[in-house]
Parts: structure tokens; C-alpha cells; sequence
């Protein structure tokens, strides 16, 4: 909660004593019309009473519920002004010529300016110290009620008449919703102030960098459509596992060589055995000196979530701003060039298309 510095302090203090000043004056002033007119200082007294009186006890009462917090009952926001009406009403009555009547229906009324000012300011000192307004709220809770109530009456009324009334009554309250509230409108302004800044910000990256400040906003390069394996396994494309293949085959081959088909090798990137097969009725022989080495099983590509997870690293370096090459996406998944490229272009097919499969 705010605290008032001694500055507002005292000009609040300054403001007050002229408004406490005219009230007092008016009161005075009706005092003396009633008292040369009636020649009686009792009912004059009685007169002030019930005029000037009864509006600064209305007044006690707002002041003294707006610095609690509360909302001021609407019989005493009409008693502030009803009360020097009435008081005015009785200086034309007692009033001999014209030109008194007009002073002694305006005297009174200088007890209302000063309960009005006194009341606004205890209520502009609440809502400096909380941040919250209870009258505009009041008003803005009413407002909303009505609303509501219309908005139904218009959908669900029998009479037309009434229905198209209840829709013109909701447009016109519709004008007044959120009015003197202080908190709507620093909430729409912070709203308007971020979009101005997500603006600005990417109009300067793109003067400065020349590209957007948003990855996705980034031209589509050209990628080429090669399919990928369905499985989900990319072939092996190591030089070792070639050449120990090879080697086994020619180790194994039999000493006579007759003219045969050659012998089937199973598919690298299906999930069998990666062993050769040879045919079953030749022998297999093998030189003494030389064991045959078995074929050693070749380091497997990653399997389909790795790869996925490969490409989806990929895109968030390229939603960043980064600018990657085959050679730098191998060095940061760790892979081969080859493998680096088909990653960068997968995820560079993904930003374009937005498929929405990286974060």
C-alpha cells in the first residue's frame, strides 16, 4: 500500500481549507437570508439545519465509507444533492422581490460544491494508496449486470419489439463498460506495449541481419525429395563392413571353383542377420594358415526416434539463427558429412512445410 509523502500531504491539507471555507460561508449566508426575511433566529437556524446540515452529515457519511473502502450507499450521493435543493426551494419561497429569490436559491448550493470536492478528494486518496477504485468498479458491476440481462432478454424474449430494444440497450452499454477503470485500462496498454515491441524487434533484425527476426518467416531453400527408408533405418555406408564382407566371402569360397551363381547377401538395413549366406551343398574350406575372420557386426545407424530427435535438434538451431552447413550439423550430432546433410535438409523440408514436429 502506498504511503502520502508530506508534500501531498500538505497541498491536500491547502485544498481542503478553502472547500471547508465556502461551505461554512454558504451555511452563514443562508443563516442571514432566512433571519432578515423570517426575524426569527431559531427557525433561521432550523432553516440552515435542514438544508446545509443535513448535506454535511451526508457529506461525513461518504468521506468517512470511501476512506474504509467501501462504496457510498446512492440515497447519500442523492442526499447531496437533494438536501440544498430542497434548501433553495425554501429561500424562493421566503424570498420578497426577484432579485433575493435568485441569491437565496443559489446560497445554499455552496454546501454541496464543498461536500462534492471533499468527497472526491478522500476517494482519489484511496485509490492512490490501493489501486483500486470502488466506485468505478460499482459502476462498471452494474453496467455488466445489465448487460447480462439484456443480452438474454434480446435472445429469449417472446415480444420482438422488446428483443430488438434489449439488443440497441446492449450496444449502448457496451460504451460504457470498463469506463474510470484504472486497472482495464494499464492492462491493455502493457498488451499494446509488448505487440510494439515484438513489432520493432523484428523490423530491426531484419534491417540489421537482412533476415526476420523469426526463424519460421526464413525462405524455403531448395531440398531434394529422396525418400527415406520406411523402416526408419538409413543403409550402412561404412567401408569396413564392405570390405569384411568380402574378405569372408573370398576366404570361404571352395578350392575347386566351379561356375556358380554368386552367393546372397542379405540386405544391411533390414533387421536380420547381417551374416553372408552361402549356398548349403558346396563345403566351406579354409586355409590353415589363415583362420577366416568372422564378419563382425557393422555399427547400426540410429534407430527412427534417434533420428528424429537428430532432426528436431537440428530445427531448433536453424528456428535460432543459426547457419548451418552439412559439415557443421555432422560435427554437432556427431555423425558423418553425409549423414549431417540429410539431417540439415530434413529439418530444413520440416521449418518450410510446418509440420509442427520441433519444438
Amino acid at each position: 500500500m502506498k504511503k502520502l509523502t508530506g508534500g501531498q500531504i500538505t497541498v491536500l491539507v491547502i485544498t481542503t481549507i478553502p472547500m471547508i471555507a465556502v461551505g461554512i460561508g454558504g451555511a452563514i449566508g443562508t443563516y442571514a437570508n432566512a433571519d432578515s426575511v423570517l426575524h426569527r433566529k431559531e427557525t433561521a437556524l432550523g432553516v440552515v439545519a435542514a438544508g446545509e446540515g443535513a448535506t454535511l452529515v451526508a457529506a461525513l457519511v461518504m468521506i468517512v465509507v470511501t476512506m474504509l473502502g467501501q462504496t457510498a450507499p446512492r440515497i447519500v450521493r442523492a442526499a447531496l444533492w437533494l438536501l440544498p435543493a430542497a434548501a433553495s426551494v425554501m429561500g424562493l419561497a421566503i424570498a420578497p422581490t426577484l432579485a433575493e429569490a435568485v441569491v437565496f436559491a443559489l446560497t445554499p448550493l455552496a454546501m454541496t460544491a464543498a461536500a462534492e470536492g471533499i468527497s472526491f478528494l478522500a476517494r482519489r486518496i484511496v485509490v492512490h494508496r490501493t489501486d483500486i477504485d470502488i466506485e468505478a468498479q460499482r459502476r462498471n458491476a452494474s453496467t455488466l449486470r445489465q448487460i447480462a440481462y439484456h443480452r438474454a432478454r434480446a435472445e429469449r424474449h417472446p415480444w420482438k419489439w422488446v428483443r430488438k430494444r434489449s439488443t440497441l440497450k446492449v450496444w449502448r452499454l457496451l460504451s460504457r463498460a470498463g469506463e474510470g477503470d484504472v486497472q482495464l485500462g494499464a492492462g491493455l496498454v502493457t498488451v499494446q506495449r509488448e505487440r510494439l515491441t515484438e513489432g520493432a524487434d523484428e523490423a530491426l533484425g531484419e534491417l540489421l541481419t537482412g533476415r526476420p527476426a523469426r526463424p519460421e518467416l526464413l525462405p524455403a531453400e531448395p531440398v531434394s525429395r529422396e525418400p527415406e527408408p520406411d523402416s526408419g533405418v538409413e543403409p550402412a555406408r561404412e567401408p569396413g563392413f564392405e570390405t569384411t564382407v568380402q574378405t569372408a566371402l573370398v576366404v570361404a569360397a571352395p578350392q575347386p571353383a566351379p561356375a556358380a551363381p554368386p552367393l546372397p547377401v542379405q540386405p544391411v538395413d533390414q533387421q536380420g542377420s547381417r551374416e553372408p549366406v552361402l549356398s548349403p551343398p558346396e563345403p566351406l574350406t579354409a586355409s590353415p594358415a589363415e583362420p577366416s575372420p568372422e564378419p563382425r557386426e557393422p555399427d547400426r545407424e540410429p534407430e527412427a526416434d534417434q533420428i528424429e530427435q537428430q532432426i528436431i535438434t537440428i530445427a531448433s538451431r536453424l528456428r535460432a539463427g543459426d547457419q548451418l552447413t552439412k559439415t557443421t550439423a555432422a560435427q554437432l550430432l556427431g555423425v558423418s558429412p553425409a549423414t549431417g546433410g540429410r539431417r540439415l535438409k530434413a529439418a530444413q523440408r520440416r521449418l518450410s512445410e510446418g509440420t509442427g514436429f520441433y519444438p
